[in-house]
C-alpha cells in the first residue's frame, strides 16, 4: 500500500511539473501562478534539460517570466548545454527579458558550451537593442568563446555593420585576433561583407594584418572573389 502510495503521489508530481513546463512555454501566466501555488518546484528541469524559467524565457513570454522570478526561479540555472535564462533571451531577441534577468541577478558572463556569452549571441543574432542593454549593463565587449571569437567577430562575419559599429563604440578591439589570428577586418573581409569592411576601416582596423598562414584581409576577399571589397581595400592601402 505504501509503495502503491508513493508511485501515485510521484506520477502527480511529475504531471504537475510537465504541466508548468508546459504552461511557461505556451505563456499562460495564471496556470504557472496556480501550479506554483500547489507545489510545482519553480526550479526543476524537464527531461530536455530546461527549467520552466527559461522556456519562458526562449518563447518571450515576459510576464510568466516576472512570476516565477518573483517566486524563486533561479535566474543563473543552466540546462544541459551551459545555457542560462540570459543567454536564451539574447539569443532571440527578448529585449524586455533580457532586461528584467539582469534586474534579479542574471550573471552577464555565464557561457554555453561553445564559450558564447549572452552578448556574442545577441551580436550574432543582429539584436542591436540587446546588444545595448547588455553593454550598458557591463557585458565584457572583448570576451572571448572557445575559439578566441569575441562579439564583434560573430557580428563581422554575419555583416552586421551596426552592431559592429555600436561593439566598436563600446571599446570593443578590432585587431584582437582568434586562434586563428584572423581578426573582425579579416573575418568580414573573407565573407564579402562590404559594409562591415567599411565600418571596421573607419574606425581605424588595421588592413595589413595577417592571420597565422600570413593571409591578409585583401588576399581572403581576393580568393573567395568578392571583388567590391578588393577594391576597398585596396583603396585603402592593402596589400597583397
Amino acid at each position: 500500500m505504501l509503495l502503491e502510495l508513493l508511485r501515485v503521489t510521484a506520477m502527480k508530481e511529475g504531471s504537475m511539473q510537465d504541466q508548468l513546463f508546459a504552461a511557461a512555454e505556451s505563456g499562460n501566466r495564471d496556470e504557472v501562478q496556480n501550479l506554483l501555488v500547489a507545489g510545482a518546484d519553480v526550479n526543476a528541469k524537464g527531461r530536455d534539460g530546461l527549467t520552466a524559467l527559461m522556456k519562458a524565457c526562449l518563447k518571450g513570454h515576459l510576464e510568466v517570466a516576472r512570476v516565477l522570478l518573483n517566486q524563486g526561479a533561479d535566474v543563473n540555472t543552466r540546462d544541459n548545454y551551459g545555457w542560462c535564462a540570459l543567454l536564451w533571451a539574447s539569443s532571440l531577441g527578448h529585449e524586455d527579458i533580457v532586461k528584467l534577468c539582469i534586474e534579479k541577478g542574471a550573471i552577464l558572463e555565464i557561457k554555453d558550451q561553445y564559450g558564447a556569452t549572452s552578448l556574442m549571441k545577441a551580436a550574432r543574432r543582429n539584436f542591436p537593442e540587446v546588444v545595448k542593454i547588455l553593454i550598458s549593463s557591463g557585458a565584457d565587449v572583448n570576451a572571448k568563446d572557445g575559439m578566441g571569437r569575441t562579439a564583434l567577430m560573430r557580428a563581422a562575419r554575419r555583416g552586421y555593420a551596426n552592431v559592429a559599429r555600436l561593439l566598436l563604440d563600446s571599446g570593443a578591439d578590432g585587431e584582437e585576433p582568434d586562434e586563428r589570428g584572423a581578426t573582425a577586418l579579416i573575418i568580414s573581409a573573407s565573407e564579402g561583407h562590404l559594409a562591415t569592411v567599411k565600418e571596421l576601416l573607419d574606425c581605424g582596423a588595421n588592413a595589413h594584418a595577417r592571420d597565422k598562414n600570413g593571409w591578409t584581409a585583401w588576399l581572403w576577399a581576393f580568393s573567395a572573389g568578392h571583388a567590391e571589397v578588393v577594391k576597398l581595400l585596396k583603396a585603402r592601402g592593402a596589400e597583397y
